[in-house]
């Protein structure tokens, strides 16, 4: 399937703004990195692509992916090193034709996955970043991100909003540490309620305690695409690395 891809540039915009207009083709100007790189200017960030794909259950040959939603959440995590080369030629087999294409040329990929989305992350310079992404849930439902992550800081913000809010405020300070976790490999060896990630804003500085009590500071952004998702990107400071994000529309 050939799709049309818009590219997002990374610049603060609302949390919860719709998802990007399929018919509005920004130019494939270089967005801005996550945060300066001391001794690294912009112009000479890496673009990293990173492909955020919304699954329906649509042919791989008409509007949408041959991926179903409850496909996405299995693929979390995982990376092309980790799949077998039948299951790697089945996916990317599935998959808008840009999205298949960028992974077939890349030497690594790695997958990030909720129900209904997919994220892409390819290059070797993926396995420096982090990424999370987590379905929100309607008020009705629990959330699926529990309580128990949240630092006392975190915790007294959250009380302070209604219930609906509240839920969504949760989940986008987990996936906050969970892209700090990854983009420095310590996975949930790190307690999240150790982290602090309650910042203003959709943009700041995580610290996580790495190995031999070096705390390692990480920028940590939040980026929307739609209502129903929280998604955050983390780099190392100071690493000069650039996710160029593309939306891929049937």
């Amino acid at each position: 399937m050939e799709s049309n891809a818009a590219l997002l540039d990374l610049s603060p915009r609302t949390l919860d703004q719709d998802l990007v207009d399929p018919g509005h083709h920004p130019g494939r100007a270089c967005p801005a990195p996550l945060a300066p790189a001391p001794g690294h200017p912009d112009t000479a960030a890496t673009p990293v692509p990173v492909f955020v794909v919304p699954v329906g259950s649509a042919s791989p040959h008409g509007s949408g992916t041959g991926l179903s939603p409850d496909d996405c959440p299995p693929l979390n995590g995982r990376s092309r090193a980790t799949l077998d080369g039948a299951t790697r030629r089945r996916l990317r087999a599935r998959l808008p034709e840009r999205v298949s294409a960028a992974m077939a040329a890349a030497g690594h990929w790695e997958l990030y996955g909720t129900r209904g989305l997919l994220v892409v992350a390819c290059g070797d310079d993926a396995r420096r970043m982090g990424f999370s992404v987590e379905s929100v849930r309607p008020e009705t439902s629990p959330p699926d991100t529990p309580y128990e992550v949240l630092t006392g800081h975190e915790s007294r913000i959250a009380a302070t909003r209604p219930a609906a809010e509240r839920d969504r405020l949760v989940t986008r300070f987990w996936v906050r540490k969970d892209a700090a976790l990854q983009a420095v490999g310590r996975g949930l060896s790190v307690a999240p309620e150790r982290i602090e990630a309650g910042f203003p804003g959709d943009h700041g500085t995580v610290t996580v305690p790495g190995p031999h009590g070096l705390d390692v500071p990480v920028s940590v952004r939040n980026v929307a695409f739609s209502p129903a998702y929280e998604f955050a990107v983390a780099i190392p400071e100071p690493l000069a690395l650039t996710p160029a994000f593309s939306y891929p529309v049937g």
